[in-house]
């Protein structure tokens, strides 16, 4: 009984100790996810294509798929090293072409102080720091296992682990799965948005599409 008690204990420690935070995105870092939505569940795939230059200044570029039913729509956004909430420039990509919204546009889409739901660095939410952290394995669907950290947030429970790129393995809402890590990869995304395109946008005909 001993000896149990001592496994439970050392692997309790190992788990916490393996999450420290979200980790330092690379350029080609890649996550695959589910998201069960009620009438379109769909497949998101968030990637991490590097910095560029955006009015003199540094910026991260990140790249979303959204693939629903046979529609894909590729979004790329140009956030602020450090603030991901700070977006400076968005561009889409769907069957009708390319379009973008510049600095200045960028209120109508988003909430002053809200981003798109990715993160390039650890949101206050999710700091290791924090008391009364549980941990888990998670599992994806090729057999993988991964550490995770697990916050729960009322009715919402979110799996974060600093293995994956943008932190996020799981979500649940009152219990149920409303999303998924599938795979990801710390090297080889590729944009499906150029920079030559994404620079060379316009503004979008109504109606905005929907990112």
């Amino acid at each position: 009984m001993k000896k149990l008690f001592f496994l439970i204990a050392a692997t309790a420690v190992l788990l916490a100790s393996s999450y420290t935070g979200f980790m330092k995105l690379s350029k080609g870092a890649w996550a695959k996810y589910e998201v069960y939505n009620q009438n379109h569940p769909f497949i998101l795939v968030t990637k991490y294509l590097g910095t560029t230059t955006y009015k003199g200044k540094k910026v991260n570029v990140i790249e979303t798929e959204m693939k629903v039913e046979n529609m894909e729509v590729v979004t790329q956004y140009w956030s602020a090293i450090g603030n991901d909430s700070l977006l400076k420039k968005v561009i889409t990509k769907t069957p009708n072409g390319v379009s973008c919204f510049e600095e200045e546009m960028i209120g109508t889409l988003y909430p002053k102080g809200q981003g798109p739901g990715y993160h390039t660095t650890t949101p206050k939410r999710f700091n290791p720091k924090k008391p009364n952290i549980t941990y888990a394995t998670y599992t994806l669907p090729n057999g993988k296992k991964i550490q995770a950290a697990i916050f729960d947030e009322g009715d919402t429970q979110v799996w974060v682990s600093s293995q994956v790129p943008f932190g996020i393995v799981q979500v649940k809402e009152k219990g149920k799965v409303v999303m998924r890590l599938l795979d990801f990869g710390l090297t080889g995304a590729k944009p499906k948005i150029s920079l030559k395109e994404a620079k060379m946008c316009t503004l979008p005909s109504l109606p905005i599409p929907n990112l």
